[in-house]
């Protein structure tokens, strides 16, 4: 009896360990330190608009356990001051629609906006759960 109870125990103590562990708090962990290495002071690379637009889907954009992506590119035309953010989803990381209007994200300040969440300023991940 002491055996089965002590296995019981071990087995549940496993279950919580693995869901504190669980993709989406890894995720946000890996966001909030990448996004604390973002330099605002002298423009934003491409590499730090990814940072900033995949922590703006995580605060802004996700649905349920799904993690979403963005690709980055260069503005045209009157967005070249912008980097735009197309997003991805889903397992296979596959476009989430053709017609959804990329994030963008300002290419001097690091501004985010988009047509369908709040303009920020800055991301801030400390409030995300």
């Amino acid at each position: 009896m002491t055996q089965l109870i002590t296995k019981l125990l071990v087995l549940n103590i496993t279950f919580l360990i693995l869901g504190a562990c669980s993709p989406q708090n890894t995720h946000l962990t890996y966001l909030q330190e990448e996004l604390a290495k973002v330099s605002y002071d002298n423009g934003i690379s491409i590499t730090e608009a990814k940072i900033i637009g995949d922590a703006y889907l995580y605060r802004y954009a996700r649905e349920g356990n799904k993690i979403s992506h963005i690709r980055v590119r260069s503005g045209k035309d009157n967005k070249q001051n912008k980097w735009l953010g197309d997003i991805y989803s889903g397992v296979a990381i596959s476009p989430v629609a053709a017609s959804l209007v990329p994030i963008e994200i300002d290419k001097l300040n690091g501004k985010v906006s988009w047509a369908h969440g709040p303009t920020v300023i800055r991301v801030d991940l400390n409030s995300a759960s």
